[in-house]
C-alpha cells in the first residue's frame, strides 16, 4: 500500500478514490486491524501513530517487522 509519506494523504481520500488509487478498499474508522509494518519496526509505529491521530482506533503494527515475516515465509 502506501508509504509513510503519503499514507496521510491515503488515508484522507474519499473511499472511491482510495480504491481506484490502490485496488482495494478503504479502511474504516472503526476496523479492529489495520496492520502496519515496516523493514525495522520506526516506520511502522509512525504510521500507527498517523493514523491513530486520524481516528484509526484498530491501528497496530507486526511487532516482528517485515524481516521477521519474511524469515518465517521464507
Amino acid at each position: 500500500m502506501a508509504g509513510v509519506s503519503e499514507l496521510e494523504t491515503a488515508l484522507r481520500m474519499e473511499p472511491a478514490a482510495f480504491k481506484a488509487l490502490y485496488s482495494t478498499e478503504k479502511p474504516k474508522l472503526e476496523d479492529e486491524n489495520l496492520i502496519f509494518f515496516c523493514q525495522k519496526g520506526r516506520r511502522g509505529f509512525q504510521a500507527i501513530q498517523l493514523a491513530q491521530g486520524l481516528g484509526y482506533k484498530g491501528a497496530r503494527s507486526y511487532e516482528g517487522a517485515y524481516s521477521e515475516w519474511f524469515q518465517k515465509e521464507g
